[in-house]
C-alpha cells in the first residue's frame, strides 16, 4: 500500500508492506504532518524499517535527522548527494523557467545536516526492508537523485519530473534541474520499466505513459528506449 503525505512544498510517501518504509521526509517544518500520517496508519516511528531519500534537497531531507532519532531507522541516500545532507544545504538550484527563478528564494532553506547510514551507488532491492520494489539511480535533478520502482508497476520518482499544477494526470519538467541531459536519460530508464503510474515529489501523480513526452535531449534529438547508447 502506498500512502501520499502532502507536505508544505513536497510529497513524502509511506510504503506499507511487511514493514513500513518512509520515502522522503519533507521540509524542516513538515515533521508534524509526517508523524500525523504515521499515527493515522497505526505506524510508530520505531516501526519504520528504512528512511529512503530520493535526493538531498531540504524539501525532501529536511526532517530526516529528527526522524532517524525518533525511529532509529537507517537513512539511505545515493552517495552523490551525501555532501548536500552533510552540510544541510541545497547546493545549486538550477532554475528551468522564470517562475522557478522567482520561487527559488522561498524554497532554498537550510536544514539539519546528517550522515546517511547507507550511501548507495546505483540502487538496491527493498525486499529486505519488507517492500517489494527496487531503488534505481535516476540522476539529473541532483547528481544523486533516485527513484523507487515498486512491483505493483508504480514508481516514486522524486523530482525527475513533477505533476501539473493545473491539469490532473499530466507531468511537467521540474522547477530545478542541475543536469537536463542526465535527467532525460533517467526518464528513459524509468520509461523502460513500463510503469503504470508515477508519483512525483511535487503535485499529483500521472500515468507512466507521460514519460514518453520528455524523451528528447536539449538539441531536440529523440532518445530511443532500446540500445546501449542511452
Amino acid at each position: 500500500m502506498l500512502v501520499r503525505i502532502r507536505c508544505a512544498i513536497s510529497n513524502c510517501y509511506l510504503l506499507l508492506g511487511e514493514r513500513p518504509v518512509l520515502v522522503d521526509t519533507g521540509a524542516p517544518g513538515d515533521l508534524k504532518r509526517i508523524l500525523h500520517t504515521l499515527r493515522k496508519h497505526q505506524v510508530k516511528p520505531k516501526d519504520l524499517a528504512l528512511i529512503l531519500l530520493t535526493h538531498g534537497h531540504s524539501s525532501h531531507a529536511g526532517c530526516a535527522a529528527e526522524l532517524r532519532r525518533r525511529s532509529q531507522a537507517p537513512i539511505a541516500l545515493h552517495a552523490a548527494d551525501a555532501a548536500l545532507v552533510k552540510n544541510g544545504e541545497n547546493g545549486v538550484l538550477a532554475a528551468t523557467s522564470p517562475l522557478a527563478r522567482f520561487i527559488r528564494p522561498f524554497v532554498d532553506e537550510p536544514f539539519e545536516g546528517f550522515e546517511p547510514d547507507q550511501a548507495f551507488r546505483d540502487g538496491f532491492p527493498l525486499d529486505p526492508y519488507g517492500v517489494k520494489g527496487t531503488v534505481l539511480a535516476t540522476p539529473g535533478h541532483t547528481p544523486g537523485s533516485s527513484s523507487v520502482v515498486l512491483a505493483s508497476g508504480e514508481a516514486l520518482i522524486g523530482d525527475v519530473l513533477r505533476g501539473s499544477i493545473v491539469w490532473p494526470n499530466k507531468a511537467s519538467p521540474h522547477f530545478f534541474c542541475n543536469d537536463p541531459e542526465r535527467n532525460t536519460r533517467s526518464i528513459v530508464r524509468l520509461a523502460r520499466e513500463g510503469l503504470l503510474r508515477c508519483h512525483p515529489g511535487n503535485f499529483g501523480s500521472f500515468p507512466g505513459s507521460e514519460l514518453g513526452r520528455f524523451l528528447s535531449t536539449g538539441s531536440g534529438e529523440v532518445l530511443e528506449l532500446s540500445g546501449e547508447a542511452v
